[in-house]
């Protein structure tokens, strides 16, 4: 499945709603004058971009000695922090640069307000976004009015911006962003950097050949390893995500690329998709009990699943994106918490932003 079949979907529900009008008035969906009207929230970001060597794989027999990496940053991290808002509310953003190159904003949640413009080093831009549709997005830099962009989205400035539709059902939410990185100084699998600190390599992104695959910033950043015959240690400092048996789960997937697809699914689970909505509000469950779902370049998808107790992982089904970093551990059991997110993967739900489930 993929979301192609979704525009298709919601092309066919868009004439639908040109023939019975009335049915799409109804209390159900609220008027179109009612769904026009925005919340009167602002919410207020700041992104700070800036260069900085980070590090992108563990130090494991698959990366001996770990590879380090001159990345590009929103924040000081990979991904940039998550954006999360109400369907309605206005987001404030101000971008601060830091670093020693021109960069930029582009958000694909946006229709007409979704460009920043060229920010200088040492110099920084505030504007403004209206929320108007519900779902989950890509934000990243646009570099030089474009010039350069797939270096900027390859070097890590990327992140996701979560808009909770008018009606939603409380979930344990997480936000997960997989990205590539391509990297003149990796030798590959079993052999690392060899203590270097590697750069963009332009060749190897024409050739569509990532090195790593990152989940959140980190190569196999929430698997403590794989193999129950043969054991393979992938992180020793990895954390794994922790739910309920049962609990409603909601994963905002975001696939910055800046070329690959992702084919997302879950290792002993199966997924509801939420993605398309109408006037604000998702578009029922366009897929239901899925195995797969598609993600491609530049875009994200609202996930839900729920799982008996035992141990998932979340893949990219693409096995060689699983072996170059694309995967994470999720544990089900009654020992979950509420606020116990691996660091820098809880979202804001809609209730602690104000907003009505």
């Amino acid at each position: 499945m993929n979301k192609a079949i979704i525009a298709g979907m919601a092309a066919g529900v868009l004439v639908v709603g040109l023939v019975f009008s009335p049915l799409f008035n109804s209390p159900i969906f609220g008027s179109a004058q009612a769904q026009n009207q925005g919340t009167g929230v602002t919410r207020h970001y700041t992104m700070v971009a800036d260069e900085m060597e980070v590090q992108v794989a563990p130090d494991n027999p698959l990366h001996p000695g770990g590879i380090m990496y001159n990345a590009m940053v929103f924040n000081d991290t990979i991904p940039g922090p998550v954006v999360a808002a109400n369907v309605g509310d206005t987001i404030e953003f101000t971008l601060v640069n830091e670093g020693t190159t021109i960069h930029s904003l582009d958000f694909h949640a946006g229709i007409g307000d979704a460009l920043s413009g060229n920010v200088a080093p040492g110099e920084s831009k505030t504007w403004t976004l209206q929320a108007k549709t519900a779902g989950a997005f890509l934000y990243h830099c646009g570099a030089d009015g474009l010039f350069g962009v797939w270096e900027h989205i390859a070097n890590g400035m990327y992140g996701g911006i979560i808009v909770h539709p008018k009606r939603e059902a409380p979930a344990k939410e997480f936000y997960m962003v997989f990205g590539e990185i391509y990297n003149g100084a990796d030798k590959g699998l079993f052999e690392g950097a060899g203590n270097q600190t590697g750069s963009f390599d332009v060749g190897k992104l024409l050739a569509d050949d990532p090195d790593l695959v990152l989940t959140n910033g980190v190569a196999h950043k929430y698997v403590p390893g794989i193999g129950q015959a043969t054991p393979l240690p992938l992180n020793p400092d990895a954390q794994v995500f922790k739910v309920k048996p049962g609990e409603l789960t909601r994963w905002y997937i975001v696939n910055p690329g800046p070329n690959g697809y992702v084919g997302f699914h879950f290792i002993n689970g199966m997924i509801d998709v939420r993605d398309g909505n109408v006037r604000g509000n998702f578009l029922g469950r366009p897929v239901l009990q899925d195995e797969t779902w598609t993600i491609p370049p530049g875009s994200a998808s609202v996930i839900e699943a729920t799982f008996p107790e035992g141990t998932y992982v979340g893949v990219d089904h693409n096995m060689s994106h699983v072996l170059k970093g694309a995967a994470f551990v999720v544990v089900s059991s009654d020992e979950a918490q509420p606020d116990d997110h691996p660091e820098g993967t809880r979202v804001p739900s809609k209730a602690e932003l104000g907003g009505r489930t």
